[in-house]
Formats: C-alpha cells, structure tokens, sequence
C-alpha cells in the first residue's frame, strides 16, 4: 500500500520538476480563450481535489488506529471536483460514496451552515 508519506514525497517531486511557465496573468485571468475557467477556479478545483485525497488517507489512518471503520475513498475520482465547479449549489448531484471532492467543492462554494433556500435568495 501507499503511505501517505510516499504519496507525498511523489507530489512533491512531480511539482518541483514542472518548468516556470511564462509570465502570469492575474488569478481572475481566463486561462485559455474561449474557456471560461479563471486560474482562481482551477486552484480552488485543485484544493478540493487534495483535500479529497487527504480525507482519504485520513480515513485510512483513523482505520488503521482502530479509530474508524473499513474506508472507501474517492481516490481516482478527484475530478469530480470540476464537475461540481461547473454546477450551481442549489443544482441536484445525485452523488456516491466516490465522490468526495464533488462534497469538497460544493462545501466551498455554499459555506458553511446555508440552507438551499439561503442559496436560491442569492
């Protein structure tokens, strides 16, 4: 199994060994033409992504500690954080114990403690 640390470690390497990329431009920038993705929605579907894996391996952990029970994790579904990205709160997501970064993402657009009614007012 991979450990967290490997994992990690693994991450880490794949980012530092990226090229600097050109000059940016400013995170509400679009990041291609014709897309309507800005490099602020691509972070925020990246951070849900991470904290989906981290849930994951924090379930794993607690498992192994006799602290949880048997974890089924969304690890390989991560994606599903742009879908949720792409959907207004108040859309309806039939979702599925995989699809922990669509929660992810969706907990970040709606905030805490709002009603789908506080959503719709908005």
């Amino acid at each position: 199994m991979t450990t967290a640390d490997d994992l990690d470690r693994s991450v880490r390497t794949a980012l530092c060994a990226l090229p600097p990329g050109p000059g940016r431009a400013g995170p509400d920038a679009l990041l291609h033409p014709g897309s309507s993705l800005t490099g602020r929605t691509a972070l925020q579907i990246y951070e849900a992504q991470l904290e989906s894996r981290h849930l994951d391996l924090a379930s794993r952990w607690m498992q192994q500690q006799g602290r949880g029970y048997y974890p089924i994790g969304s690890a390989g579904h991560e994606a599903n954080a742009a879908v949720a990205a792409a959907l207004r709160p108040t859309d309806p997501a039939l979702l599925h114990y995989r699809s922990g970064a669509f929660y992810c993402a969706r907990a970040r657009q709606v905030g805490p403690w709002q009603s789908n009614r506080d959503l719709e007012n908005r």
